[in-house]
């Protein structure tokens, strides 16, 4: 890159490592997940009524991805995104009808007839853990009804196992339910219904890792119940990562702010396989805007697995949706110029900015306590992670990068 030297440009790179690493939920957090999430699926699928259609619940969204953060404020929930899905159905039910029995099985349950939260337009929600007086356990489940093919798990299988293509991702599309639509009481064909592809767009984003290979193995094993937890992500998680963090520190609740399937889908576009966590950020910032399109004036952020789905709709509806998008993209790219530029107390008051004072000072600390132990010597040398530079590298005992002027 243009305007950085190699071993700043490295410096910035495992500082932002760091950052994005202590945005992962913990191991704790992800095996209450995991107990609940197993805990709903049994008790789901193994309702009477649904039986012979083999139902299953599995993660889309953020935890599909890989891409799940921490919240910003400790009272906040995490977001958990489920799918119940059927293979077929009685002939007679609508949408209307498959989501009230859902609702209906949760309901008969003491424990979740105590959590489920008012219908949502397509999900029932589940609100765990309220009671608890640690913030880190409080999270909700969104489970989304849906219909697939008798042959979806076959066909998932096969299209998990051979080389990316669009048209193989649109044969794993499942039928969903959602109350806005017109013939949401009254349909009972599942063609006329609201189509969705959480598996192939998690397929999509594999493709996108450059690491498909590692990936697709984690998204195999998410067709069953939720595997083990994962410390390595690959540049473009940790990338959409940061990005969605920022987002979070810039609009805090503002519901108006950029939606993370935007993001996604825009960082997935641009990334171009860069190894470099700082490059590839860069080249997103750079390049994402490229993938919004006008068409007749409105604009569009095409769903890669399904090209007639609009993801930036709302903004025509409610522009100020469109303006808080573009104006954190402005927000990151005067962010990516004052990495480049800013160094000691302004580079570090500019991450704790973006990313949060926390995560910053946190990581800043260890930073410096690594340099002063390494100070005595006359060298900062660096392990195989890198934390501070380049292995080997000799650095004057008053460099200013990460601290003091």
């Amino acid at each position: 890159m243009k305007g950085i030297d190699l071993s700043r440009k490295q410096e910035l790179d495992k500082i932002l490592v760091a950052v994005v690493k202590s945005l992962d939920i913990t191991r704790t957090q992800f095996e209450n997940l995991s107990q609940s999430y197993n805990a709903v699926g049994k008790y789901l699928e193994s309702d009477p009524i649904f039986e012979p259609y083999h139902p299953i619940v599995t993660p889309q969204g953020s935890l599909r991805l890989g891409t799940i953060i921490q919240p910003v404020n400790d009272g906040d929930d995490l977001d958990v995104d489920l799918v119940y899905r059927l293979l077929g159905k009685s002939t007679n039910w609508t949408q209307s009808d498959i989501k009230r029995l859902v609702g209906k099985r949760l309901k008969e349950h003491g424990i979740y007839r105590e959590m489920l939260d008012k219908e949502g337009r397509r999900c029932w929600t589940l609100l765990y853990r309220q009671e608890s007086n640690n913030a880190k356990e409080h999270y909700h489940m969104d489970i989304l009804p849906c219909v697939a093919d008798k042959e979806h798990n076959n066909t998932l299988r096969s299209v998990l196992t051979a080389n990316y293509s669009p048209e193989n991702v649109k044969r794993v599309a499942i039928c969903i339910t959602d109350n806005k639509s017109a013939d949401y009481f009254t349909s009972t064909d599942t063609n006329t219904w609201l189509k969705s592809n959480p598996d192939g767009y998690a397929i999509w984003f594999a493709s996108r890792c450059k690491n498909t290979t590692e990936i697709r193995e984690n998204i195999l094993n998410a067709i069953m119940p939720i595997g083990q937890y994962v410390e390595d992500k690959t540049i473009l998680q940790r990338i959409v990562q940061l990005l969605k963090r920022h987002r979070d520190i810039m609009f805090g609740d503002d519901d108006e702010k950029p939606i993370s399937i935007i993001i996604t889908t825009l960082a997935g576009r641009a990334y171009n396989g860069e190894t470099c966590l700082f490059d590839g950020l860069c080249n997103i910032i750079d390049n994402m805007e490229l993938y919004i399109h006008l068409e007749g004036g409105t604009y569009v952020v095409n769903n890669p697995v399904n090209p007639k789905e609009n993801f930036a709709d709302k903004w025509a509806e409610c522009p100020k949706k469109k303006e808080k998008f573009f104006a954190w993209l402005s927000n990151l790219k005067m962010l990516k110029d004052n990495l480049i530029h800013l160094k000691g107390l302004q580079l570090r008051e500019t991450l704790s900015v973006a990313f949060g004072k926390r995560p910053v000072q946190n990581v800043f600390d260890e930073l410096t306590t690594r340099h002063k132990e390494d100070a005595s010597t006359g060298k900062l040398r660096v392990a195989s992670t890198g934390m501070l530079g380049v292995v080997g590298t000799t650095l004057n005992a008053s460099n200013t990068f990460f601290g003091e002027e």
